[in-house]
């Protein structure tokens, strides 16, 4: 009888468990398919994007320089349905949809609980969101190389070869998919190498090695040339190494550190992230203390890379999100074993009010800048600790904690679904966001849709009329007027001939001087903004009396600055005058 009842309660726990990983992917794809075009693709990624599309048309095989993965994942896609931004995006949303579930292989290390945790937080992490809605192969390799770790650990656990080749699999994926991935794999490797005599036995692995080689060559000649399509896709993904080490190389346009991405959009991961590496050295979890390492020597990695792009700060998220469910698994232990009261309830609830009341006086500062807002924020920083201390007297220590960590997981948790979601939705081209790097201007689809119109007045079709086309083959202008069939692209405009260049240009600068126009020809254009850029300069504070720092803080809470962001690069269209007199 007691054993049929927990039979029983053990196949209600795994239903239960299983309808949850099933939310988890639901919230995971919803955050990541809603309005996946919001905003346009940028100049990687629309390099990217006219590789594909070029292939999938019959216009030829790019060279080098391409995620061989994602070239012929979209070239498919591109020859059943049709280039656009969505399409183009979808197997980074797809991929980092999966990314959520991911932890899943990992329970038997951080705790069924902890596992859930870690699969919603990879969920809605802002940086994890962000990077599944860009063309770019650096979430399929975060994909890959938690597949490579999971494999790894689930062998370890069960004794099972079949988990090797899960690992292989995934190796193969993420060294196929982006550069990004060998900075995660390296950072993973060095922490395994670290503690190899606390966490992993070599000689285990070396017995079944043969069969999962075999399979990670095969599994990485199928991807990185499209089962065959592209055979030259093989030395594309040969190329990703030389890529990544490149990045270690100077650069005009540095990003946001990783720390500083890190504690703007992730606060609740690093909080949490800590806390499970502490609990985890303090009780000897050797895994936990892999992770820790893991996400110190990949940000450390990032630090000194001035190439890095922002989406990178992934394969810091990534174990610090596993460190967060090791913290939420034991919490949730420690509920279940001690149970809450009421004062605890309380002190959780009055830890709430005091953040809200908090976040409400930076944001009138940061509106008004009045000191005595700022000086009343750290007020409540300080009643924080005063009151944490006076329930500890009160209640037990543990007891305090918990409901502090808890009240302050919910606020930050706030944070970071906002975070996310204006990242991901509602300023996605804003480059004011530290994960938007050099984005297009929406811009760019006015004059798309001002082409379109003049195509209709003149030719009656929407995409036949004749223009000329100044740019680099694989530029975002290319990109969004590559559905013109009778556009004469060149990439040099005083390379043509007056009868050459016809009445309709289109050219990515704002000033039009061709010395051989004839005096009697000439062209009035209309500009476009292609892309902004902003100053960061404009955000930081005043270290002086009165400290002045509500231009940061309106920019940390609200993204506003005191100017907006203004126009770098600018794309124009230009009609001769008779034709614009025309109109």
């Amino acid at each position: 009888m007691n054993h049929a009842t927990r039979n029983t309660h053990h196949t209600s726990r795994i239903t239960v468990e299983t309808a949850l990983w099933v939310l988890i992917v639901l919230i995971a794809l919803a955050l990541r398919l809603s309005h996946l075009d919001a905003a346009p693709l940028n100049a990687q990624e629309a390099r990217e994007a006219m590789l594909a599309w070029r292939a999938a048309t019959g216009q030829g095989m790019p060279e080098a320089g391409y995620s061989p993965f994602l070239f012929a994942a979209n070239a498919l896609l591109f020859w059943l349905f049709g280039a656009s931004d969505a399409l183009a995006r979808l197997w980074p949303a797809l991929f980092g949809s999966v990314l959520a579930l991911t932890p899943f292989l990992l329970r038997q290390r951080i705790g069924r609980v902890g596992a859930l945790a870690a699969g919603l937080y990879l969920a809605i992490s802002p940086t994890a969101l962000f990077a599944s809605r860009q063309l770019d192969g650096t979430v399929v390799a975060a994909v890959g190389g938690m597949a490579f770790l999971g494999g790894l650990a689930c062998f370890l656990d069960t004794g099972e070869r079949l988990w090797l080749t899960l690992s292989a699999g995934g190796l193969a994926l993420a060294v196929t998919a982006s550069p990004s991935a060998y900075g995660l794999l390296l950072s993973l490797g060095l922490a395994g190498l670290i503690l190899s005599r606390l966490t992993f036995h070599v000689s285990r692995f070396t017995v079944h090695a043969s069969r999962p080689f075999l399979v990670f060559l095969a599994v990485l000649l199928a991807l990185s040339t499209g089962l065959g399509w592209n055979p030259a896709g093989l030395g594309a993904a040969g190329d990703l190494l030389p890529a990544w080490i490149a990045r270690f190389g100077p650069v005009s346009d540095t990003v946001a550190s990783p720390l500083a991405l890190v504690v703007v959009y992730e606060p609740l991961a690093l909080l949490f992230g800590l806390g499970g590496l502490v609990w985890a050295i303090r009780r000897g979890r050797r895994f936990g203390a892999l992770l820790g390492l893991w996400a110190g020597l990949g940000g450390l990695l990032l630090a000194l890379m001035p190439g890095r792009a922002p989406v990178d700060a992934l394969g810091v998220v990534l174990p610090l999100a596993l460190l967060t469910g090791i913290a939420l698994e034991e919490i949730a232990r420690s509920l279940q074993a001690y149970g809450a009261w009421l004062g605890e309830g309380l002190y959780i609830l009055v830890v709430l009010i005091l953040w809200a009341h908090a976040y409400l006086v930076l944001a009138r500062y940061a509106q008004f800048g009045n000191a005595v807002d700022l000086a009343l924020a750290l007020l409540v920083v300080v009643l924080q600790v005063m009151l944490a201390v006076i329930f500890a007297l009160a209640m037990q220590v543990d007891a305090a904690l918990r409901g502090l960590v808890v009240g302050t997981g919910i606020v930050l948790l706030g944070l970071t679904l906002s975070a996310g979601w204006g990242v991901a939705h509602v300023r996605p081209a804003d480059p004011r966001e530290l994960l938007v790097h050099q984005p297009t201007a929406v811009e760019v689809r006015d004059l798309v849709q001002t082409l379109r119109d003049l195509s209709w007045r003149e030719t009656g079709m929407p995409t036949r009329l004749p223009f000329t086309l100044e740019a680099t083959p694989d530029s975002v202008l290319a990109w969004y007027l590559r559905d013109f069939s009778e556009a004469r692209r060149t990439e040099r405009l005083e390379s043509l001939d007056v009868g050459e260049i016809g009445s309709v240009l289109v050219t990515s600068r704002r000033d039009l001087s061709l010395a051989h126009v004839p005096d009697d020809v000439e062209f009035v254009g209309q500009d476009f903004a292609l892309r902004r850029s902003w100053d960061a300069a404009e955000v930081r504070c005043v270290w002086q009396w009165p400290l002045r720092c509500n231009a940061a803080v309106g920019w940390l809470l609200l993204r506003r600055t005191p100017s907006l962001p203004v126009a770098d690069e600018w794309a124009a269209l230009w009609l001769r005058q008779d034709t614009a007199v025309g109109e």
